[in-house]
């Protein structure tokens, strides 16, 4: 059962890959990933937030990822790293589009 649904601009490809991580690693069933216009409005390039599909609620930066880390068991060790401000702040930016117009993950 789907337990939270992540939104992520449609144009943006490391959104994109990293929505193929989350489907990858997800082996509950619990993500479903969209790129459809969140109740928030539009994102921009980069930015990602997390509905939680329960209480209807949306969450963005790193507590949208700290909602979604725990919904997939193999991001739980990553959980503690949210207790370190420098680490929060940096998944905060990263989660909030933290990437401009030629936004894309290096390989």
């Amino acid at each position: 059962m789907k337990t939270v649904r992540v939104y992520r601009n449609p144009e943006c490809p490391k959104c994109a890959r990293y929505a193929a991580w989350h489907r990858r690693l997800d082996w509950l069933g619990r993500v479903d990933t969209s790129t459809s216009i969140p109740r928030g409005g539009p994102l921009r390039m980069g930015e990602v937030v997390v509905e939680d599909l329960r209480s209807g609620q949306i969450h963005g930066g790193a507590d949208g990822f700290e909602l979604l880390a725990h919904q997939v068991p193999a991001y739980w060790p990553l959980l503690p790293l949210l207790h370190v401000r420098f680490m929060r702040r940096r998944i905060d930016r990263e989660m909030r589009g933290a990437c401009d117009s030629t936004c894309e993950i290096r390989s």
